[in-house]
């Protein structure tokens, strides 16, 4: 900070007003919810964007500069949350390649461009050290839940000679970075270096860069077709084996869990501690992300359609497991798949409660995610042996924080459609098992493959193509549109009001009447809307 406000004091040089105005960019949306007032005095979000696009256009074949890496760092995040998927990842690479070149130039013996600006100083040097471990977090969580490949893997930083990310205090005061030779993967995920062995909170930027590397492994093995992938039902690739593909991430999840100081965990630490200390944010960053990859591995062997009766258990249709588990294991995973939904939403909810609203593409995604699973365990409580006693609550208070979402963000519109066909087809399949009957998650890929989409596409008209289908091969018949359903309850919810007005009554409503009923229609009332005989 001190060095960005002597600049805006001093040089005021096309650079730094870039990085000025990506700052505006993403102001403007996040002001409007926590202070209207004062955000009225700025311009329009897009006015700020257009004016930092047209600067770094003329910028990012210029000598490589920091500020010009952090402004396209900034606008990256911009891009990605109005789903403009393209820009963001161009944005990123073009930030990751500056960068590049301007550790290049620091570590080169004969530099290639003698403009650019190499400040040896302390604290020149520690700000870039934090700005090429931006671009290793960016990156991975853009290249998440896509088949991009990250421009940045470790191995790379290792070979580059990137030292660990400092700590807080350390990049505040600036330190002697000679002092830090260890070894990245060693110190990422042993922490030798630190007299406790453990990472505490001040440590949190060192705690997010090894997070989302292990974040950005577990969605590639799942957007890699996880268990349906060649050989991964084999009994030697079961998730329950030792040295399988599952196992060997899971484990690597528990220790990078493991190297953390014990303050750090949540829920048996509040937001509201680290809050006081100016962590509140780091403090949810890393148990989202710890949360998160939980519920991404163990989701993706329980069945997307659990039309049975009996308790957890593993997947149902094709390729189906070439091993039996052993005995406990499916009821362990279901209190850690159901557990991580329920700490997410709580979570989320503390967060906002202490004031630490936090409104980025990755905490959407771990709301999202947590408000399926929550539909999911509720309807079918069977799958975590009737423990999920706090679904509803957990479902509210995601809605809650995507409603707000969506006033920042663009991909959250796609989000709520996804919730809202997912709530739709629970609720059919719940209450009348024979609807379904037959059918597996091949029936609803697109619908599947939409709760885990990173990188939100709207595919609103294919979910419903993909149930209506569903119940015609079963007998049953109709045009699946919320639009059509009359109004015949009183003081219920019109669901033809804007979206983000139904979220806000929905999540007023969560507390004490319960999200469903509230929301979606009964399953009575789909059934008149479709002129079904109330099977």
């Amino acid at each position: 900070m001190p060095s960005v406000i002597r600049e805006l004091d001093c040089t005021r040089s096309e650079q730094t007003k870039a990085l000025l105005g990506a700052v505006l960019v993403v102001t403007k949306p996040h002001g409007m919810i926590f202070n209207p007032a004062w955000v009225d005095g700025l311009l329009d979000a897009d006015t700020y964007a257009i004016y930092t696009r047209e600067i770094l256009s003329g910028l990012v074949l210029e000598p490589p500069s920091i500020q010009v890496v952090q402004s396209l760092l900034i606008i990256t995040l911009h891009e990605w949350g109005s789903r403009n998927f393209h820009k963001a990842w161009v944005y990123c690479g073009i930030a990751i390649r500056i960068m590049q070149a301007i550790h290049s130039l620091r570590v080169t013996r004969y530099p290639l461009d003698t403009e650019a600006d190499t400040r040896n100083d302390v604290m020149s040097v520690a700000i870039e050290n934090r700005v090429f471990w931006a671009c290793f977090i960016m990156d991975r969580m853009v290249s998440s839940g896509t088949y991009n490949p990250p421009m940045l893997p470790m191995s790379e930083m290792e070979k580059l000679g990137i030292l660990r990310p400092l700590s807080t205090v350390e990049f505040a005061f600036g330190t002697d970075l000679a002092s830090h030779s260890l070894g990245i993967e060693e110190s990422l995920m042993r922490s030798e270096h630190h007299p406790t062995g453990l990472l505490d909170i001040t440590q949190s930027f060192e705690i997010l860069v090894s997070g989302f590397d292990i974040w950005a492994q577990v969605m590639t093995f799942i957007l890699n077709d996880g268990r349906r992938a060649p050989g991964m039902c084999a009994p030697q690739n079961c998730p329950w084996v030792p040295g399988s593909p599952w196992s060997r991430t899971r484990s690597q999840l528990e220790r990078w869990r493991a190297s953390q100081h014990d303050r750090l965990y949540y829920p048996n630490n509040g937001v509201v501690a680290h809050m006081s200390l100016g962590y509140g944010e780091s403090f949810t960053y890393s148990n989202l992300l710890y949360y998160v990859s939980t519920l991404m591995l163990h989701r993706e062997y329980f069945p997307f359609l659990p039309l049975n009766e009996t308790g957890p258990r593993g997947p149902v249709d094709h390729p189906t497991l070439e091993a039996e588990a052993p005995p406990g294991w499916w009821e362990e995973s279901a209190t850690q798949l159901f557990g991580a939904a329920e700490h997410i939403a709580l979570l989320l909810h503390e967060a906002s409660e202490c004031g630490v609203s936090l409104y980025t593409p990755f905490i959407g995604f771990c709301a999202f995610s947590a408000a399926f699973n929550n539909i999911y365990v509720h309807r079918f409580p069977q799958m975590n042996l009737g423990r999920s006693l706090r679904a509803e609550q957990g479902l509210g208070y995601c809605l809650a924080y995507l409603s707000e979402f969506r006033k920042v963000c663009k991909l959250g519109d796609g989000w709520l459609a996804t919730i809202e066909h997912s709530s739709l087809l629970y609720e059919r399949a719940a209450s009348d098992r024979h609807r379904y009957q037959g059918k597996t998650r091949a029936d609803f890929d697109i619908l599947h493959q939409s709760i885990h989409e990173f990188r939100v596409v709207d595919r609103s008209n294919d979910h419903i193509q993909e149930i209506e289908g569903a119940e015609r091969a079963t007998g049953h018949a109709g045009h699946v549109s919320l639009s059509n359903i009359p109004e015949t309850r009183a003081n219920t919810v019109d669901l033809d009001m804007p979206l983000g007005q139904l979220l806000v009554e929905a999540s007023a409503f969560a507390h004490d009447h319960g999200a469903w009923g509230h929301w979606w229609p009964s399953l009575e009332e789909v059934d008149l809307a479709l002129g079904l005989d109330g099977t």
